[in-house]
């Protein structure tokens, strides 16, 4: 299992923000947090994690460990806890659940993970009718895809440049990462799996067809995102990236904001 360290120390903890009563606010009054610059390290790789100091020990959020280590965790409203998915990508969404009285408004393709393997599968399946080699899953490129899904959620700025401005190569520590991305309002599936659009609609494109097939390409990752459109529509963001054969991804970037 992959785990996370510092400089010398296992990090673990939650940051909280906490509302106290009288009594216990006066027993913590003089605990202050204060910003780490200790190094922190996943597998002997280093990682941008927001970590805090408090009375000597380090803490970091849950969710960045999640994001550092590429499995999901989310806050799951009907058990009222953190739930950890350790074979299930960082999404930091609970999966939808389906049930015999599913609203209109839910979207049709509910588990985030099998539509992301789907991707991948459709994709691959489109290679090798082209004689392009099958693309293997990355782990780092299924964390940087889900950070682009996720800030662009989050902003709604659907385009190849982050919310931020910087370039969408960025958002790992290799330029040589070619990206497909899709917007699809929930009304416009018309009855397809979110993975089956997206795949489809890359395909009719000249340029995201281009990356499907490339066949310097030899690795992917996807990433899915739930948002609204320009319209205020809910839909999905959807992402997959391509490495191209021979280069290695080290660091993967947190979420950019407008």
């Amino acid at each position: 299992m992959n785990r996370a360290k510092n400089t010398g120390l296992v990090l673990c903890g939650l940051v909280l923000g906490l509302s106290l009563s009288a009594p216990a606010a006066q027993a913590v009054e003089s605990l202050k947090a204060t910003l780490s610059t200790n190094r922190i390290l996943v597998d002997g790789q280093e990682v941008r994690l927001t970590a805090y100091n408090i009375n000597g020990n380090n803490y970091v959020m849950l969710r960045d460990i999640g994001r550092a280590v590429g499995f999901n965790i989310y806050w799951d409203s009907d058990s009222k806890c953190v739930q950890v998915e350790s074979d299930k990508p960082y999404t930091g969404e609970a999966p939808v659940k389906s049930t015999t009285t599913k609203p209109v408004e839910q979207p049709a393709q509910t588990d985030v993970a099998a539509a992301k393997q789907d991707i991948i599968d459709r994709t691959n399946a489109l290679r090798r009718e082209n004689g392009a080699a099958a693309l293997r899953v990355n782990d780092k490129l299924m964390q940087a895809a889900q950070v682009r899904a996720d800030e662009m959620a989050s902003s709604s700025v659907y385009s190849h440049t982050r919310p931020d401005g910087r370039r969408n190569t960025s958002v790992t520590d290799c330029p040589y990462v070619g990206e497909n991305i899709h917007r699809i309002a929930d009304w416009a599936l018309q009855g397809k799996s979110v993975s089956e659009a997206a795949v489809w609609s890359w395909n009719l494109s000249g340029g995201h067809r281009d990356n499907l097939l490339e066949k310097n390409y030899a690795e992917t990752g996807v990433g899915l995102s739930r948002g609204v459109n320009d319209s205020g529509e809910a839909c999905w963001y959807c992402v997959q990236l391509f490495l191209w054969n021979g280069y290695s991804i080290s660091w993967v970037d947190t979420p950019a904001a407008k």
